[in-house]
């Protein structure tokens, strides 16, 4: 007989929980300052205004189709700046150390401000020369994940000067 007593309290309890949490329910919806309150019809606007609770958004290990790194957007912004910084200059090298500092500056603004990496960090690295004819040799190496990160690289050159613009683009896990 306990036994039975027993579970029939516990649906009794479980039964009075509930009724007390909807109640609360009903008091926040119609409090003064929320969005019902002064309306005439109860709580039939504030279930209409409320919005059923979102579900937390899923991690990504990996960007989406649409979201990878944009590399014609990159090589776009790479571009435009060093024709703006660089046409019609002539080397000095005075003057150089400030000329990949502005470059560098501006493309990361840019990069930064695009909507498209949003979840991308990024590197940019400017190398600017004399053009003398003599060949020169730029490398790079990373170790990152291959399917996520990438690089691009831009030239730059005229008759007294070359420059040479990376980007790497590594997606932020």
């Amino acid at each position: 007989m306990t036994d039975k007593q027993s579970v029939g309290e516990a649906a009794k309890s479980v039964q009075a929980t509930g009724v007390l949490k909807q109640a609360e329910k009903q008091l926040k919806i119609s409090a003064p300052g929320s969005l019902n309150s002064g309306t005439t019809d109860g709580g039939e606007k504030a279930e209409k205004l409320e919005k059923p609770a979102a579900q937390p958004t899923a991690y990504s290990m990996r960007p989406a189709f649409g979201e990878m790194f944009p590399l014609p957007t990159i090589k776009n912004i790479m571009n435009t700046v060093m024709a703006e910084k660089l046409k019609d200059k002539t080397y000095d090298k005075d003057v150089a150390r400030t000329w990949t500092s502005e470059i560098a500056d501006e493309v990361n603004q840019q990069i930064a401000s695009s909507s498209r990496v949003k979840r991308y960090k990024h590197v940019v690295q400017v190398m600017l020369g004399q053009e003398l004819g003599a060949g020169a040799t730029y490398n790079s190496r990373c170790c990152w994940d291959c399917d996520c990160d990438t690089s691009v690289s831009e030239v730059f050159s005229n008759t007294s000067l070359f420059c040479v613009c990376t980007v790497f683009g590594t997606y932020q896990y």
